[in-house]
């Protein structure tokens, strides 16, 4: 966790918490949170600041005085951020995320000596969830105190707290002289705790040992890929998928270090055996990963599931949208949106157009086409939809039968050409919702896609985008080709959890839970609000003025 902090301006009148309402304060929010995001602190407490009012009934509220406190922290004002931190305490008590936020304010306290505060503010922590947390923080600041008339003082104030009676004690036995007072207090702590002798060289975690020495810790992220480098069978072009997303992560960590975060990639070759992994288990330093990426198959994935989890490491899949994949850890993340949320926004789009509640779905022969349609009709039939068609698309020219709401389509193998050009033969007019996998790119012609034509496409990069072109710009001339999709989200997952996790593990889930992230992307941005681990944002196209434009997300 970093030692830098931000200016906050002070307090806010009524008149200012009158002007704003829901839907405006929560686009000044996001605003605030995306200049956070970017370490553009000074603009980010600017904008928190006016945010930070109990005149306010939006439930982002505490988490604007949150990232106030924590923006006056990075920018050095420490007596600010802990004034905000306790006005976060007194008027929001009872927020979910309280215990995140007091973890902050003790290190804070911790940090400059305010040891007494710095206990009190963990003891308020209950949930047993943060344990370990507390423990760590305990055992990297407690050790500082030099003094043994301190320690003695705080283990009086705060009895149950083993770390305070096992430093008193090395501190008594180390001491030259001692009176007669604090060698009974020694004896009598080693019997209470049964102590023994403290293994040297204890380590904690990596966020909270930053934060103490007010050093920026770099990030190390695992990448667990199938490069295949000694398989002399596979062709460079058979793993032309993988170079293209390490290098794009590459060159994301080389933007995050002009922003000052650190990325350390470590690339490790996991193919489709569970031995790969097993194999990595037994490196040092391995278990200190912050991140892994991958595996991508599920044998050595079953393993870094287990390890991660145990080590309290994220772990992000960056190609898959299967939702199975979440159900063994809380620290484990989808870039691509399930079936499921690509489903539930797309009926949300279709819904705006005021069309009749009825649709017509057809998939084609692949499992995943038919998982999806059934998905997508499940959904449709909870928000009222009469499904008029439910069928396997064969692939030709054909009849269809009437449609006036709308149509869904998910197929492949450019498929969805025919189709478009039967719904054109049938004379229907309806809104037809397309999966981009139902087209091959290299082929379809713009005259393809009508007004009445929508896409579902995750994988969707707007070219028009400055930082696209310059990252275009920048990958042809490390790989002297153009990148594909996998270029991109290679990038877009390193810059976003590098941004995520630049503050420490300890509020990672504050971030990353605090609404959508959209600048700088490449893609489409992120959004895993709500406590979901699946990518929430779902972009859906429509082609206009000679190019694709994204209209919903």
């Amino acid at each position: 966790m970093k030692k830098t902090f931000i200016i906050v301006l002070g307090l806010i009148s009524n008149s200012f918490g009158q002007q704003l309402n829901d839907q405006a304060y929560l686009i000044e929010y996001k605003k605030a949170v995306q200049l956070f995001a970017n370490s553009q602190y000074e603009q980010a407490g600017q904008k928190f600041a006016p945010l930070c009012s109990k005149n306010y009934s939006n439930p982002m509220v505490p988490y604007a005085y949150f990232y106030n406190a924590l923006t006056a922290k990075n920018k050095g004002n420490l007596y600010q951020s802990r004034v905000i931190f306790r006005s976060l305490f007194e008027n929001y008590y009872d927020w979910d995320k309280i215990n995140e936020a007091r973890i902050i304010y003790s290190e804070l306290n911790f940090s400059e000596n305010y040891f007494e505060e710095g206990l009190k503010s963990l003891e308020a922590i209950q949930d047993k969830e943060f344990e370990g947390l507390k423990n760590d923080i305990l055992n990297q600041h407690i050790p500082k105190i030099k003094s043994i008339s301190t320690l003695k003082e705080l283990y009086f104030k705060f009895p149950t707290h083993e770390v305070l009676a096992r430093n008193l004690v090395e501190k008594i036995q180390a001491n030259r002289y001692n009176s007669k007072d604090d060698l009974e207090i020694s004896d009598m702590l080693t019997n209470r705790f049964k102590l023994k002798e403290v293994p040297k060289g204890k380590t904690t975690n990596k966020s909270s040992s930053s934060s103490a020495t007010g050093t920026e810790a770099a990030l190390d992220f695992g990448i667990l890929l199938p490069f295949n480098v000694n398989d002399l069978t596979n062709s460079v072009a058979a793993n032309k998928y993988t170079f293209e997303l390490y290098e794009g992560m590459k060159i994301a960590t080389e933007q995050l270090k002009t922003q000052g975060i650190n990325v350390n990639l470590h690339a490790f070759d996991v193919k489709k055996s569970k031995y790969d992994f097993q194999i990595l288990e037994k490196r040092e330093g391995f278990k200190d990963l912050d991140l892994m990426v991958g595996p991508l198959y599920p044998d050595p994935n079953e393993e870094a599931v287990e390890f991660a989890v145990s080590n309290k490491i994220i772990q992000v899949h960056p190609l898959s949208n299967n939702l199975s994949l979440l159900k063994d850890g809380n620290n484990i993340f989808l870039m691509q949106p399930s079936h499921l949320q690509q489903s539930k926004k797309t009926l949300e789009y279709v819904s705006g157009l005021n069309r009749k509640k009825t649709v017509s779905i057809y998939f084609g022969n692949a499992k995943k086409d038919s998982l999806f349609a059934s998905i997508y009709r499940s959904e449709a039939l909870k928000k009222g939809y009469t499904i008029t068609v439910f069928k396997k698309y064969a692939g030709n020219l054909q009849k269809l039968l009437p449609e006036t709401g709308h149509i869904f389509i998910a197929t492949d193998n450019n498929q969805g050409v025919k189709f478009l050009q039967s719904v054109s033969y049938s004379k229907i007019t309806a809104e037809t919702v397309c999966t981009a996998a139902s087209f091959a790119w290299d082929k379809n012609q713009s005259n393809t896609f009508t007004e009445h034509v929508s896409l579902i496409y995750p994988e969707f990069v707007a070219k028009d985008k400055e930082h696209v072109r310059n990252f275009e710009k920048t990958f042809v001339e490390k790989m002297a080709g153009q990148p594909s999709y996998y270029a991109y989200a290679g990038h877009d997952l390193i810059l976003f959890f590098a941004k995520m996790l630049k503050d420490g593990k300890d509020i990672f889930k504050l971030n990353i839970e605090s609404g959508e992230y959209t600048d700088e992307y490449l893609l489409s941005g992120f959004d895993f609000s709500g406590r979901i681990k699946e990518n929430a944002i779902v972009p859906i196209v429509k082609y206009k003025n000679e190019a694709f434009e994204e209209i919903f997300r």
